[in-house]
């Protein structure tokens, strides 16, 4: 393991260094506009294992990679019009759009439906190296699976073993980095945008509501309704509830649940982490779950809710603070109708509510 200190004296000679541990199937840390990654050649099954390896505990989550342009995306994925039209208006940035593969690139780096993640970063480094190696480099963060964000290279240090260390190769130390949010995550190959995770990037895919109170509050959520009350009972429901405290999450899932005849209390499950409620609604039984996800510090913490049972086919589930335990819901999104809902505060008693209704 070798660490070199980036400056603006030796940038050729760390692109060239970067170069040669990807040709020698090592592992690179680098950084970009979001975190610390970790690197290795794409094409090269010893290194993609080695990647997995250090990484560990992925349970079969596929690697995304860097490109240094639009060219090499196409060498290695089908782009249709919708990624096209994010690589043209929104790269290089963080924001990793996911295409049909190519199977060009080494097991483990697509994922088991044959899709691919791409990034074009815009941290010039990374495609300078990227451009310099000619093929493309996995781009994962640099932290060990459910480990801390690294936004330095003591982050990495400190929260690796021995044995992972020994797998680094070269590690470019780029000093602190800015505490952003990892890239937003778009799945372009199903009809329309479907935003998988959000960074900072937001690409916007939706509607918005004003909310004047707690009765158009309750419009708003008889209205929601109104759109996916074909697929009661037939198809899993996932209701992503974001915004501040007292931004009217509860307060929607209260509505909702009431107008599909559930008498129970309605209030966030702060303490419990989970409320079932039963209702039958128009002469189907309906099985709800509302989760308030605030008080959970590992995402894995759902799998003590029986996740299984939980995001059933004919379920209802309702997730306070969703962006808590986002990249754990992606498993379960497939064939699911996933509606999202952002409340943010304008006003004492206003909320501008901003949501969309897809099915993946």
């Amino acid at each position: 393991m070798e660490i070199i200190k980036l400056n603006s004296e030796n940038h050729s000679f760390v692109i060239q260094k970067a170069v040669d541990t990807l040709k020698n199937h090592g592992l690179l840390v680098y950084p970009t506009e979001t975190c610390y990654g970790v690197g290795v050649d794409g094409t090269s099954q010893i290194a993609v294992d080695k990647v997995l390896q250090y990484k560990s505990k992925r349970e079969d989550k596929p690697l995304s990679v860097a490109v240094c342009n639009k060219d090499m995306a196409q060498e290695y994925a089908v782009l249709n019009e919708t990624a096209h039209n994010i690589f043209d208006n929104f790269l290089p940035g963080p924001i990793t759009v996911v295409c049909k593969d190519k199977n060009k690139l080494a097991k483990g780096v697509a994922s088991s439906l044959s899709t691919l993640g791409l990034r074009l970063p815009a941290y010039p480094l990374v495609l300078e190296i990227v451009k310099a190696f000619g093929k493309p480099i996995t781009a994962t963060s640099a932290n060990v699976s459910y480990k801390k964000t690294p936004y330095s290279i003591q982050d990495i240090l400190d929260n690796t073993s021995q044995k992972q260390k020994n797998l680094l190769g070269l590690l470019i130390d780029a000093g602190d980095l800015p505490k952003r949010k990892t890239s937003t995550v778009v799945d372009t190959t199903l009809e329309g945008i479907h935003i998988l995770r959000e960074g900072d990037i937001i690409i916007q895919n939706c509607r918005v509501f004003v909310s004047q109170g707690e009765e158009s509050t309750r419009k708003f959520a008889q209205q929601i309704l109104q759109e996916v009350e074909e697929y009661l009972g037939k198809k899993l429901i996932l209701f992503e509830l974001y915004g501040d405290l007292g931004a009217g999450k509860t307060y929607f899932t209260k509505f909702f649940n009431h107008f599909l005849g559930v008498t129970n209390t309605i209030v966030s499950p702060t303490f419990t982490l989970c409320n079932e409620y039963k209702a039958c609604y128009k002469g189907k039984n309906l099985e709800i779950y509302h989760i308030d996800a605030y008080r959970m510090y590992d995402p894995r913490e759902m799998d003590d809710l029986g996740s299984e049972t939980l995001f059933a086919n004919n379920h209802l589930v309702f997730i306070e603070w969703a962006s808590k335990v986002e990249e754990y819901l992606n498993a379960y999104k497939r064939n699911a109708i996933v509606v999202k809902i952002h409340l943010m505060h304008v006003a004492p008693e206003v909320r501008k509510i901003e949501y969309s209704i897809s099915s993946m």
